[in-house]
């Protein structure tokens, strides 16, 4: 899936990103696998914003790459959740939605419980998800 088709999917992305903001998260982000901002909210700017996307993306691939060496899993196996916590700082936490064509990344400070940031993501996660998949295939006419 190609970033302007997900972008064309959620044109508004406010109603998965409000209620992320709303229990506290400092930024939250969808993106496509590749690395692409589909929608940002926060303090964060566009520069910022693409480069957090960027490197979310790279932090998947290193992840999984990892995790499937190190537990011996099978090359498919998908991953559910990515937290990385920088001690006073606060914690970067990464989920996919709507198979592995998108993410949704949220960092906040330690003042934030991780259950209630982790409930919340998932949740998101799940209704893009399943408005993605609602959506229904684009027709390109008959094949020449």
């Amino acid at each position: 899936m190609t970033q302007s088709t997900l972008s064309d999917q959620i044109p508004d992305p406010s109603w998965v990103l409000g209620p992320i903001i709303e229990i506290g998260v400092r930024h939250a982000l969808i993106l496509s696998a590749d690395g692409i901002v589909v929608g940002a909210s926060g303090s964060l700017g566009r520069d910022e914003s693409e480069g957090m996307a960027a490197m979310v993306s790279a932090l998947h691939g290193a992840a999984r790459a990892a995790a499937v060496v190190s537990l011996e899993a099978p090359e498919e196996t998908p991953i559910s959740t990515i937290t990385v916590q920088l001690d006073a700082s606060g914690t970067l936490m990464v989920m996919p939605a709507g198979g592995a064509n998108a993410f949704i990344a949220a960092s906040f400070g330690t003042d934030v419980p991780m259950n209630i940031v982790a409930h919340t993501l998932a949740r998101q996660a799940k209704n893009l998800g399943e408005a993605l998949m609602s959506v229904p295939t684009r027709s390109h006419g008959p094949a020449s």
